[in-house]
């Protein structure tokens, strides 16, 4: 999929049914930062359109978001609404499983990826339409937001009992 909001449907429906294995912010960055190269490739998905380079660019998120744990954390709590923490564990299987999921989803879709680099060729391509890859990615928005919505339902009341 071009750099596009799509690969987020899928990303965060299974990001809130895992809630908090996965960190929301992260999995935000990391689900469509591999999409860098084809923007300035001209839209070729080649390198980090593979498993071997998704995983480099996932680790590189992980290094880097470190530094700017208290941000992650802040904007955990006060845009997505679900406080979590910040490890340097969980930020690494957060990017490295949208950067996978990404390149799984692409690989559906482009001739020109390799996947499994430095083997060639692209063994899914084909497998599963265009339009049904689009139209999964499209309405895992719908429970994935249904899901948001309930863990923060959750969380409010939670905080109430803790009131008590």
């Amino acid at each position: 999929m071009p750099f596009t909001p799509f690969h987020w449907g899928p990303a965060l429906l299974i990001g809130f049914m895992i809630f908090p294995l996965l960190n929301i912010p992260i999995l935000v960055v990391s689900s469509v930062i591999i999409d860098i190269e084809p923007l300035l490739l001209n839209l070729e998905h080649g390198f980090f359109h593979s498993y071997l380079a998704a995983t480099i660019a996932g680790l590189l998120v992980a290094v880097a978001a470190m530094p700017l744990k208290k941000n992650i954390e802040w904007v955990s709590t006060h845009i997505v609404g679900l406080p979590q923490t910040v490890s340097f564990r969980s930020v690494t299987l957060t990017s490295l499983f949208a950067v996978w999921l990404h390149v799984f989803l692409d690989s559906f879709l482009y001739p020109e990826m390799k996947p499994f680099l430095p083997l060639d060729g692209n063994p899914f391509l084909g497998i599963v339409s265009q339009v049904v890859i689009y139209e999964i990615a499209f309405i895992a928005f719908i429970p994935a937001i249904a899901l948001w919505v309930l863990r923060l339902y959750l969380n409010a009341r939670k905080g109430k009992n803790n009131e008590k």
